[in-house]
């Protein structure tokens, strides 16, 4: 059968996910018109349901919205964590993210750890968006033509300490770390939950170069966005971190690009294609979806796409 023949370009799918990509790949292809109004309800419906999600002074601890002595309850533990005096003057004394009240950036990216990203030159119009938010402190610099540099926004999940900084129990751990951050601008939000606190703010403490503010993420906030997409039905597991940082810019973000979002090992184009699950490293997806909906979480992210309120980038730039 010659190429060029009409059956040489229909897909033989292998099994229902290789057709589900095949069509979400088509829906995120066609041309993408920003919807204000869409996005304006989808805020408001969030506000409505929880007042920290109609509030962007929420969404990070600061001397202003918590006290000594506070307990802070953990996402997905009964344990909850308490506001001790060390922990509470190593708090921003307001809000680091700082906008003005029901003020928002005009365009922020979102940058994903999906190795979808790896290719596609999109760096330089990353690094030209007003608000730029990472995950996980992926590594910048041998990866800038297609992931950018600049950073506003970085994220650390708990699993990271205990992988990556071997829970700070080494002074090489430590100083890997603060090398490490000490690449980053912007905020660096810890989760308090799932870690020891005091021990990464020492960890934190004791670099003395350049390095990002730290902050600590409010789980009353990472909890109600959970709650919020849990009434829908739509999800039934916990969040990832891309996901909450997804509604996180619904409510920072006028306009919102998104990077590096596709779980998915393939892609469907002129020729399938292997995806790597991490641009910046070989761990295999396994682990992440016991505690993720990475489908159910991708579905509403592609409706959010078709919606007009957030413009998933899946190909080069």
């Amino acid at each position: 059968m010659k190429n060029n023949s009409m059956l040489s370009k229909i897909w033989n799918f292998r099994d229902i996910g290789d057709q589900l990509l095949y069509v979400y790949e088509k829906l995120v292809k066609k041309d993408w018109t920003a919807n204000q109004t869409n996005a304006h309800s989808l805020r408001q419906e969030l506000a409505r349901y929880r007042p920290e999600l109609n509030d962007s002074t929420t969404i990070i601890l600061h001397q202003k919205n918590v006290k000594i002595n506070d307990s802070i309850k953990k996402v997905y533990s009964k344990e909850p964590i308490k506001i001790t005096p060390e922990i509470f003057h190593r708090l921003s004394k307001s809000d680091p993210i700082g906008l003005p009240k029901g003020k928002r950036y005009h365009s922020c990216a979102l940058v994903g750890n999906s190795g979808s990203i790896l290719h596609s030159g999109c760096g330089e119009r990353i690094d030209k968006h007003d608000y730029v938010i990472r995950c996980n402190l992926a590594p910048l610099a041998p990866f800038k033509v297609d992931a950018g540099l600049k950073s506003d926004y970085i994220t650390m999940n708990p699993s990271i300490i205990r992988t990556r900084y071997r829970r700070f129990r080494t002074r090489k751990a430590i100083k890997k770390f603060n090398v490490d951050v000490s690449k980053y601008s912007g905020i660096l939000s810890i989760p308090c939950f799932g870690i020891r606190l005091p021990e990464v703010m020492k960890a934190f403490k004791l670099f003395k170069g350049k390095k990002p503010k730290m902050a600590c993420m409010n789980t009353k906030h990472f909890q109600s966005v959970i709650d919020f997409w849990g009434s829908t039905g739509a999800i039934d597991k916990g969040l990832s971190t891309g996901f909450y940082m997804v509604s996180m810019a619904i409510q920072l973000c006028d306009e919102i690009d998104l990077y590096g979002f596709w779980p998915f090992s393939s892609r469907f184009e002129s020729n399938k294609t292997d995806v790597a699950y991490h641009y910046f490293d070989n761990i295999r997806p396994d682990t992440a979806e016991k505690h993720h909906a990475m489908d159910q979480e991708f579905s509403i992210i592609v409706q959010l796409h078709n919606l007009g309120i957030v413009n998933l980038n899946i190909g080069s730039c």
